[in-house]
């Protein structure tokens, strides 16, 4: 059974927000797919999502009919919007077998709205952040060449 702990405090706001819908859809416009709009439900999601994760070591997969993306970082600063959307873009996608992952979920064709959160404090043994994106409607596994586009 994972370790649990007290959540860390939520650090999503509206510059965190706005950065991260920005940072999102610049990725997407170079890849010639349309904008996604920000969801407040999908934001109140993500926070939660974001405060579970802060709370114990693992991972439960999102609610159904949600892709969600996951970072984590470990050091003396918070982490940015812009730092986890690096992160997964810059995540080895292999065009000849696409598979699902945090950078087809960036970039799906078919997704319109996204939520985001960021919860970051002192953890057990450093200052942490926990940073969540929410995707509706999902990547679809077999679906990758028409959602997926190359730059």
């Amino acid at each position: 059974m994972p370790g649990t702990r007290p959540a860390l405090p939520d650090a999503t706001n509206g510059d965190f927000l706005l950065e991260a819908l920005k940072e999102a859809n610049a990725r997407r416009a170079q890849h010639h797919v349309p904008p996604l709009v920000m969801d407040a439900l999908l934001v109140d999601y993500a926070k939660a999502r974001a405060a579970a994760l802060s709370r114990r070591e693992g991972h439960d997969g999102p609610r159904a009919g949600t892709g969600e993306n996951l970072f984590w970082y470990e050091g003396e600063v918070m982490s940015a919007a812009a730092d986890a959307v690096a992160s997964w873009y810059a995540e080895p996608y292999d065009w000849d077998d696409p598979r699902p992952g945090p950078f087809s979920r960036l970039l799906w064709k078919a997704t319109t709205s996204m939520g985001a959160a960021r919860v970051a404090g002192q953890g057990s043994t450093a200052y942490e952040t926990y940073i969540v994106f929410v995707f509706e409607p999902p990547d679809n596994d077999g679906e990758h060449r028409e959602n997926v586009l190359r730059a």
